[in-house]
């Protein structure tokens, strides 16, 4: 079974958008997660959009060189159409999105805990 990794834009995220840094997420999850394997689905939560929009999940389609994190293409999944989102959108919050809440309540790694020295980190 192909590896999938749900990504989401943190409310105290003190940097680049996840959207706008899509390339250099999927590149430091494959190096920092997957063993250098760059053969994962990729998806993206946004928790929050403008007035009106639901959380909605992303599927994300690479449209450039074959092997690259290039030219992105969201493709909106719902997720009781997918088994893995399905199970997991239990565990996705829409509300209190933050590196303190993630790490320290929910027990959640975080890939650059340097931003983040003065959590506890999960255990």
């Amino acid at each position: 079974m192909k590896d999938a990794v749900l990504v989401g834009e943190l409310d105290d995220n003190p940097g680049t958008s996840v959207t706008n840094a899509l390339e250099q997420v999927a590149e430091s999850v494959r190096r920092e997660l997957l063993d250098d394997d760059p053969n994962f689905d990729l998806y993206e939560y946004v928790p929050k959009g403008l007035p009106g929009l639901r959380p909605t999940f992303y599927k994300i389609e690479w449209r450039g060189e074959p092997g690259c994190f290039s030219m992105p293409e969201w493709q909106i999944v719902e997720p009781g159409s997918d088994p893995w989102l399905r199970h997991l959108r239990s565990n996705v919050m829409e509300q209190g999105y933050t590196a303190r809440t993630l790490i320290a309540e929910r027990k959640l790694d975080v890939i650059d805990s340097r931003r983040h020295e003065d959590l506890p980190v999960a255990s």
